[in-house]
């Protein structure tokens, strides 16, 4: 997992010799491999460092799988330094060359994706999910007490429902609390435990907002964002909704 250790040590690393920072988005929205190859050689082919311009696009042309949403490239082959980082989130075209490595778009993106939480909540239970750099690191589940709405007359027991009945709607409410106060319980010991920096928030409206008054205000304090989102979502699905709202979308 690529971390803010690892990105100082690119950081950091000076030779003296001028190095190649590139970075290129490989989003397939914005075309297939031999697209981002095109790019690619644009970008490179007018810089004076032809080994350094070689190492590049023999690592793109051989080891890279085009399967992630961008990729950082460092290479300084005077110095024999040479460092791939293939990312799940997107990136902007960009290309510089410099005594340092310009690592401010890598320092960018930790800041927006690293160590991220995100839980889909329902009345009854929810999913957690670790994402670091838009990679899945680790997700958990929890699925608490049924909540039955018993029938009166036709209609929900839930108080307030057309046709309910106060007591149906009291314990209807309690199973709910309850779950809620479970999930939180689960939730904020995944969350401290994966240290998690930003925390996103799916599921209904009414969902989302009952379970935010769960949380403790340290929780609150990290919550960046809410989203609609079924308790059935896969992954990806999830993970493209999450980059959706950071984004601003």
């Amino acid at each position: 997992m690529f971390t803010e250790s690892s990105l100082r040590k690119i950081k950091d690393f000076f030779t003296g010799d001028p190095i190649v920072s590139l970075y290129l988005n490989t989003e397939p929205s914005r075309g297939n491999a031999e697209t981002h190859r095109l790019r690619l050689r644009n970008m490179i082919k007018d810089i004076s460092l032809k080994q350094d311009a070689e190492t590049i696009e023999k690592y793109f042309t051989y080891s890279y799988d085009w399967a992630g949403r961008s990729v950082a490239v460092f290479s300084c082959a005077p110095a024999g330094f040479f460092h791939a980082i293939p990312l799940a989130v997107p990136v902007k075209d960009f290309i510089q060359i410099g005594s340092k490595a310009a690592v401010d778009p890598m320092e960018d993106l930790l800041e927006e994706y690293s160590h991220m939480g995100v839980i889909l909540v329902d009345k009854q239970g929810a999913r957690l999910f670790h994402f670091h750099l838009g990679e899945l690191v680790e997700q958990e589940g929890y699925l608490g007490d049924l909540v039955k709405q018993i029938k009166d007359g036709g209609a929900s027991s839930a108080h307030g429902l057309r046709g309910g009945s106060l007591a149906g709607g009291r314990t209807v409410r309690e199973t709910i609390d309850r779950n809620q106060r479970e999930i939180v319980d689960m939730a904020v010991k995944f969350l401290e435990h994966k240290r998690v920096r930003r925390i996103l928030i799916g599921g209904t409206d009414e969902n989302v907002s009952h379970f935010r008054n769960f949380l403790p205000k340290s929780m609150q304090s990290l919550v960046v964002g809410t989203f609609a989102m079924a308790m059935t979502a896969n992954t990806s699905e999830v993970m493209q909704k999450v980059l959706h709202t950071v984004q601003g979308g």
